[in-house]
Order: structure tokens, then sequence, then C-alpha cells
């Protein structure tokens, strides 16, 4: 009995020690339910975090296809013009998301496919979710 304990113990200990190992310190695997259990400063933040990393990205191949033009400078063309992948501000795509996972069979989607998702819709001009 003791050793069934000490077992019992152990698959315990092991179980949680496997959920603490797998975390996702940069967010990719976040979806509805983290969107929701987000206070609306996080949620502000991830997104101001995941539009500076689209930009920064598009600024970098642009610098990589032309050498001449710096990073900043492409990070600086992209916000002045409005040309990034992601045109709109942090609280339009903050808002869209709170729409899109008021509705429950959203809540399994990953942050950044609904984003993209999202993106896309707006970008086409319609208005349906």
């Amino acid at each position: 009995m003791r050793r069934g304990r000490m077992l019992g113990v152990v698959l315990v200990l092991a179980t949680a020690s496997a959920a603490v190992a797998f975390e996702d310190p940069h967010g990719i695997g976040y979806d509805g339910r983290d969107w929701k259990a987000m206070p609306e400063p996080a949620k502000l933040a991830y997104v101001a975090g995941f539009l500076a990393g689209a930009a920064t990205q598009q600024a970098v191949a642009v610098h990589e296809a032309h050498p001449k033009v710096s990073v900043d400078a492409a990070l600086s063309e992209i916000a002045r013009s409005h040309a990034g992948t992601f045109p709109f501000g942090v609280n339009v795509y903050k808002n869209n998301l709170d729409d899109y996972y008021y509705y429950r069979n959203n809540l399994s989607t990953t942050i950044s496919r609904a984003l993209l998702d999202e993106n896309a819709r707006m970008r086409k001009g319609t208005g349906s979710k």
C-alpha cells in the first residue's frame, strides 16, 4: 500500500513537471481561452508586440532585397505610409479579437491565426466575421 502511494506521488509530480515544462514564452500557441483571460493592458501589449514584430520582419525583408535601405529606414517608411502587412492600429485589432473570441467556436483558434484571418477580412473590406 505504501508503495502504491509513492507511485501515485511520483506520477503526480511527473505530470506537474510535464505541464510546467510546456511553457509558451513567445505566446505562439495562445488561443481564445488565453485571450479571454488576459487583462486589457496585456491584450493591448500582446497586439502591439505582434504588430511591431510583423513590421520589423517586413522591414528586414525590404533591407535584404535592397541592402542600401536600412531596417530603420524601412520601418519608418512602413509606419509613415501605413504600408505594413498589418496596417490598422493596435486598438482595432484588439477590439476585433474581442469580437472574434466572443463566439465560443473560435476559442480554439490561436491568436496569431485569428489576427491573420481578421486582418485579411479587414483588408478586403468585408464586414462579416
